[in-house]
C-alpha cells in the first residue's frame, strides 16, 4: 500500500513541481532533506524516476536516487531510458550523473531498426540541451550496426551519436561490412549515415551472397 501518494514538491526559482509517491518519507536535518524508500516514483513533465530511495534536498533543489535506478523520457513516441545503481540531479542546472553499470536504452515501437543500447562507465543529463554523455568504455549496439569510444554524446532532437577518443563503428549493408576508425565520428541513428573526420581508416568487407537459380 502506498504511504505518500501525490506529494508535490515545489521548486525554487519557477521550477516546476514534481510528484512523489513511495512507501515510506522522512523528514530529516530539521526539514532540510526528503528521504522516500520503497517503490519510490518521481514524476515531473516528460520525465520519470524510479528508485528504491531518493534523497531530496530541498534547498539545493537536488535529488539523489539509489538502488534500480530508472529514468525514462517520452517524446514524439521515441521512448529514452537510463538505467543504473546511483543517480544525482541537480534541477536548478538541469544536470544529472548516472553511475553503477550505468545503461541507455532508445525505443521506437513505429521504427524498431532506430533502437539502441548504450553502456559506459557513467552517464551524464543534459535536460535543456536535450544531450546524454556516457563516459568510459562506451559500447553502442543497434541493429546491424556496433560502436566503440572513450566519449558518447547523443543529441536526442537531431537523433545523431557523437563519438571521441578512440571511436570504432562496425555496420552491415545489404552489400557489405564496413568498420571505420577516426578522430571523430557521428552517426546519424535514423538513417545510419556515418560521418568520419580526420585520420580516416575504413575497412570495407563485399558480403558473399547466395547464388539463385
Amino acid at each position: 500500500m502506498v504511504l505518500l501518494a501525490g506529494t508535490s514538491l515545489a521548486a525554487d526559482r519557477g521550477q516546476k513541481p514534481i510528484d512523489v509517491t513511495s512507501q515510506q518519507m522522512e523528514m530529516l536535518e530539521k526539514g532540510k532533506v526528503a528521504l522516500f524508500t520503497g517503490q519510490v516514483k518521481v514524476v515531473q513533465e516528460n520525465g520519470t524516476l524510479w528508485a528504491d530511495k531518493v534523497w531530496h534536498y530541498l534547498s539545493a533543489d537536488r535529488l539523489e536516487a539509489e538502488g534500480h535506478v530508472h529514468y525514462q523520457e517520452i517524446k514524439d513516441k521515441e521512448i529514452n531510458d537510463i538505467y543504473g545503481g546511483k543517480m544525482t540531479y541537480d534541477r536548478k542546472k538541469s544536470y544529472g550523473q548516472v553511475t553503477v553499470d550505468p545503461k541507455m536504452t532508445r525505443t521506437n515501437p513505429v521504427k524498431p531498426d532506430e533502437d539502441a543500447v548504450v553502456t559506459g562507465d557513467m552517464i551524464e543529463i543534459f535536460s535543456q540541451e536535450k544531450r546524454a554523455r556516457v563516459t568510459g568504455h562506451v559500447d553502442i549496439t543497434q541493429k546491424d550496426s556496433k560502436a566503440k569510444s572513450d566519449v558518447a554524446d547523443y543529441y536526442s532532437e537531431a537523433k545523431k551519436l557523437v563519438l571521441t577518443g578512440h571511436p570504432w563503428v562496425w555496420q552491415k549493408n545489404p552489400d557489405n561490412e564496413g568498420e571505420y576508425t577516426g578522430t571523430v565520428i557521428t552517426v546519424f541513428t535514423d538513417t545510419k549515415k556515418v560521418v568520419i573526420e580526420e585520420n580516416v581508416v575504413a575497412k570495407i568487407t563485399p558480403v558473399k551472397k547466395e547464388k539463385t537459380e
